[in-house]
């Protein structure tokens, strides 16, 4: 949660229900994103949630508040429903509890990747993996190859999710990544340099990478912010009652 407050010269601050900032990621991060966001002028509250928020105070559980013009919500992911499935095939975030082979509890034929899916089977993520593309991708691959061999006559494998790490922006001359399940920690510069890296070789083809990389050093250079904004003409409902 983060809010822009008046009463300091509209000082952003950041609330966090959590005891820190980027939760999921090593203790190193935790202290390199908090520093980072400090020296940035950004007030941050940990252990703290957000109440309320009318006529532009934001209300904080410790019985404190905010005054903010502008609020910005970010309090997770929770998966699109849908009718036909029992409600104790589903866990946490309206996720479905599928298996090792992300078959939907209690069916035969549905399964779920990614953000959609939550499971319990995973040692080293026994309250399922964090809602990101990596493990939506690999669900992906396990699940085709599943079904190619269910296809054969063969037994499934079971999913095995492998980190390959967790980044973040901070600024714009800052970012955090931690690699190698935690063992290697990236900061500052280097970090977003590596967070650049990893994502752009991770496009489909040299042109959708080349592409990227250009718009991305211009968008840096001119401080161009117009790829982070999504531009809707008019109304929505007034355009559909014309198409209409």
């Amino acid at each position: 949660m983060a809010a822009l407050n008046r009463t300091y010269a509209w000082q952003p601050a950041m609330i966090d229900g959590a005891p820190n900032l980027l939760a999921p990621m090593s203790a190193k991060t935790h202290a390199a994103a908090f520093n980072a966001l400090q020296k940035l002028g950004v007030r941050i509250r940990l252990n703290t949630q957000v109440k309320d928020y009318q006529d532009g105070r934001v209300q904080l559980s410790d019985g404190t508040s905010i005054e903010a013009g502008t609020l910005i919500w970010a309090a997770g992911v929770i998966a699109n429903s849908f009718n036909g499935i029992a409600a104790e095939s589903m866990g946490k975030g309206k996720r479905m509890i599928t298996d090792a082979f992300n078959k939907v509890k209690g069916y035969a034929d549905i399964y779920a990747i990614g953000d959609i899916s939550i499971q319990f089977t995973d040692a080293l993520y026994p309250n399922g993996h964090p809602q990101v593309a990596q493990p939506a991708i690999q669900q992906g691959k396990t699940l085709a190859k599943n079904l190619l061999r269910l296809a054969k006559g063969k037994a499934p494998k079971p999913f095995k999710y492998f980190d390959r790490g967790d980044m973040a922006i901070i600024g714009r001359q800052f970012a955090v990544a931690d690699l190698f399940k935690h063992k290697l920690h990236l900061g500052g510069l280097i970090g977003l340099l590596g967070w650049l890296f990893i994502h752009v070789i991770s496009l489909v083809n040299y042109n959708n990478k080349i592409k990227t990389l250009y718009n991305w050093a211009v968008a840096y250079a001119t401080r161009d912010q117009a790829l982070r904004l999504i531009f809707r003409p008019g109304n929505r409902e007034n355009r559909n009652q014309a198409a209409s």
